[in-house]
């Protein structure tokens, strides 16, 4: 089509029939740039309204966190990369532009729907767009749909650079929207007894923590070594794994912030649930 304007309609049917897993079509709208623009489906899926804030996107004064790995170099040009970093081949060409349909981003954030009598059982994984306010939305800037399930599940929530955390039992997850908001209390991330405090407060909010460099679902010896490295080395300017605080660059505010979690030992429960 000449008209480089007009939108080209892919539709895509996906049926899935495993156990615990509901039919389900879904139908995607996509622009001639590749991006998402609209998403269409049926009731057998769920969208999930999920909300975690992370500790390194706080900057003092501000109410949400910082967006400035989306708009390092301008407004239309920043350090996040336009593939997710999880693996989940997913692209969002508009990553760097806060006009786009996602909006103001902070950062690729992964989401997995694990079974919640069996946590290690992994029913399905996203890689999504994390809002300054801790919303968790698609590439389109819409809420995420997952398959609906006939059992209860749990939602663990994923950062390349803070420690992962699981929900609690979600009772219903088989139609219309699921809410689940980790930053309203403590209680709201799942632990076993015995188990560190899985987020930290500030102004009234909980959020994850920050240092699981290595993503091995807790902060540790090596985590602190390798961010060290890279601070030596002054590195700046990259979408860097040791940058904790999120904002381009490896300085003592990111060996700061994840030595709060490495000094009280600090991980995820998910380490109890590893298959």
């Amino acid at each position: 089509m000449k008209n480089t304007h007009l939108n080209r309609l892919i539709s895509f049917v996906m049926m899935v029939a495993f156990p615990n897993i509901i039919l389900a079509q879904i139908k995607f709208t996509y622009d001639n740039a590749g991006n998402r623009t609209k998403r269409e489906f049926n009731a057998s899926l769920v969208q999930l309204d999920a909300k975690v804030l992370l500790r390194g996107g706080y900057r003092a004064g501000q109410a949400n966190m910082a967006t400035d790995l989306q708009t390092y170099f301008s407004a239309n040009s920043g350090l996040l990369p336009a593939t997710d970093p999880y693996g989940g081949n997913v692209t969002y060409n508009n990553i760097g532009n806060p006009a786009g349909a996602a909006g103001s981003v902070v950062d690729w954030i992964r989401i997995e729907i694990r079974d919640a009598v069996n946590p290690a059982v992994k029913l399905q994984s996203k890689s999504l767009l994390l809002k300054p306010n801790g919303s968790i939305v698609d590439t389109d800037g819409t809420l995420p749909e997952f398959v609906g399930q006939s059992s209860p599940v749990r939602v663990a929530v994923f950062h390349r650079n803070h420690l992962a955390v699981l929900s609690n039992s979600i009772a219903a997850f088989n139609a219309g929207t699921a809410a689940y908001d980790f930053t309203t209390a403590l209680n709201k991330a799942s632990q076993l007894p015995g188990d560190a405090p899985q987020m930290g407060s500030v102004n009234g909010k909980w959020y994850l923590w920050a240092g699981d460099v290595t993503n091995d679902l807790s902060v540790d010896a090596t985590d602190m070594s390798i961010a060290t490295n890279d601070f030596l080395k002054g590195i700046y300017d990259q979408y860097l794994l040791t940058d904790a605080t999120l904002d381009g660059g490896v300085d003592a505010s990111d060996m700061s912030l994840m030595n709060v979690a490495f000094i009280n030992s600090y991980y995820s429960t998910l380490t109890n649930y590893v298959p």
